[in-house]
């Protein structure tokens, strides 16, 4: 240790070096989930998953975009530090917000092999906002021989996130929406009890529907409602209409205010109620094959 030290004071450099050893020996997967609020990093330790939350200024992030990516990057930064990690040890995996991506089921005998640039060629009609040119696009081969979902979102906003982990000297390893993330969770943790499965979704106090057959959403509408029991009659109307045959099991995720909110009122008759906000999307998304890789 004393040689180290001595070889410390005469070559300043050594600390560098040393950090980046560091990082290629023990690299560290953190999950970054940003939010218009706040920050919330994620890692896995013996112990299980740990977290981190950073409030944030309303001038740093909009509707999922970072405004400065500057400073954003060194807030990210600071809170690794504070965490105790060495930055060149740290592989970022993103979370993108509910309301950067959109998603469609693509179903038919071809699209379980199409690519991206494929489907970008064949310009189909998605009814999305996004410019298919503009945007990266990210298909997801499912269980089923012919189907899959793609999931589209801008590549200026990719990259705006790529360039404020840049800031922060952090590589982004990959990214992925949080609701796909926190769909793959719910599909482990579901198992199939359901062939139909009513998914309801809140997220910072805003409920999104969405319905779902065989595994695969069919139905992804957002809700205007924001309390009982103006909530409670909008889904079921929603419910109603998409007639699903038999009854559909019911899950709810939520933050924990919302535990027990729905099965207060809930009617076994209409179908078994699987989880009633026992997990938050995040926490959906942390059970999913993504957290796993880190164990």
């Amino acid at each position: 240790m004393v040689v180290l030290a001595e070889l410390r004071d005469r070559f300043p450099a050594l600390d560098g070096l040393l950090m980046q050893l560091r990082g290629l020996l023990d690299p560290r997967r953190v999950l970054l989930v940003p939010e218009d609020e706040a920050l919330h990093l994620a890692w896995r330790s013996q112990d299980g998953w740990e977290m981190s939350t950073m409030v944030l200024p309303p001038d740093l992030c909009r509707s999922g975009h970072p405004l400065n990516p500057e400073v954003l990057g060194e807030s990210i930064a600071d809170l690794l530090l504070e965490r105790g990690f060495s930055l060149p040890q740290v592989e970022v995996e993103l979370l993108l917000p509910l309301i950067s991506c959109q998603w469609r089921l693509l179903e038919g005998t071809a699209s379980a092999a199409l690519t991206g640039d494929e489907l970008r060629a064949l310009q189909p009609e998605l009814g999305w906002s996004l410019s298919l040119e503009d945007s990266y696009l990210d298909v997801q081969q499912q269980p089923q021989a012919d189907v899959a979902v793609v999931v589209g979102i801008e590549r200026q906003l990719l990259q705006a996130w790529a360039d404020t982990l840049k800031e922060a000297d952090l590589p982004l390893l990959r990214a992925e929406w949080l609701l796909t993330a926190g769909w793959r969770g719910l599909c482990d943790a579901h198992a199939g009890a359901d062939e139909h499965l009513v998914w309801l979704v809140e997220q910072q106090g805003r409920w999104r529907l969405l319905l779902i057959s065989n595994g695969c959403p069919e139905v992804d509408l957002s809700l205007q409602a924001l309390k009982q029991p103006a909530l409670r009659d909008e889904v079921l109307g929603l419910v109603e209409a998409w007639a699903p045959v038999g009854l559909p099991g019911w899950w709810v995720t939520a933050a924990p205010q919302w535990q027990g909110c729905w099965a207060a009122e809930h009617d076994s008759r209409q179908g078994p109620l699987r989880s009633d906000a026992e997990l938050s999307l995040l926490d959906l998304a942390l059970t999913a094959s993504l957290g796993a890789r880190d164990a």
